[in-house]
């Protein structure tokens, strides 16, 4: 019982993320229509991207039911990374550039849903770090992808503020912001374990903070 408590609690926090999405998507489409013709190409692709987090969110309830609920799949790289960036660049707003670059495309074995979550859960986190940081004038995200032997590495890279406490940021319940429940890496971190791959930091300072998203290439 104690384990599925704690993975319900775990679970619940990823639809929490997922559902955000969708209500930060649904006030684009109110805003949008308030002012223009509702037949626009903006209100499809938002309502796409609706539809992609529900599905998400969804998925994630399955598990509920389920603890065998490992999904993994071949994927291109880049398939995955597209639906990420598209999903997640709502939290970005119209202060923080992000970009995608898909220089090395391969193959990997991966559970879709899991993936996308560890993309979005890093870049929600930094667009978070950005509201701390308000000396930095040029707020930039940067997901690319690099190969180390036959590994498959995505770095999500940010210029917010550093992080202070490194040691401590994949820890259960570790969280330096108010209203944060320490989940959200430590769920990563286990995701991208069951996927036979991993998540660290590679580094933070001054300059950037680099995440590192590690997966075996097929």
């Amino acid at each position: 019982m104690e384990y599925q408590t704690e993975k319900i609690r775990y679970i619940s926090h990823e639809i929490k993320n997922q559902l955000s999405i969708c209500d930060l998507y649904t006030e684009i489409i109110q805003r949008y229509c308030d002012k223009n013709d509702i037949n626009d190409e903006t209100i499809k692709k938002s309502i796409e991207n609706i539809k992609r987090a529900i599905n998400m969110a969804g998925n994630s309830l399955l598990e509920l039911k389920s603890a065998d609920n490992q999904e993994l799949k071949e994927y291109k790289i880049s398939e995955l990374l597209d639906e990420s960036y598209n999903l997640a660049k709502v939290y970005c707003g119209k202060n923080i550039n992000m970009s995608l670059n898909v220089d090395f495309n391969p193959t990997v074995l991966a559970d879709k849903n899991k993936l996308e979550g560890v993309i979005i859960n890093l870049v929600k986190n930094a667009c978070e770090a950005f509201k701390e940081s308000e000396t930095v004038t040029s707020k930039k995200i940067e997901i690319y992808t690099k190969k180390q032997d036959s590994i498959l590495e995505i770095i999500v890279s940010n210029n917010a503020c550093p992080i202070t406490d490194k040691e401590n940021i994949f820890k259960d319940g570790f969280t330096t912001k108010q209203t944060g429940s320490g989940l959200g890496l430590y769920i990563c971190s286990k995701n991208m374990e069951e996927m036979h791959g991993g998540l660290n930091l590679i580094k933070s300072d001054n300059i950037s903070t680099d995440f590192c998203v590690k997966l075996k290439i097929i």
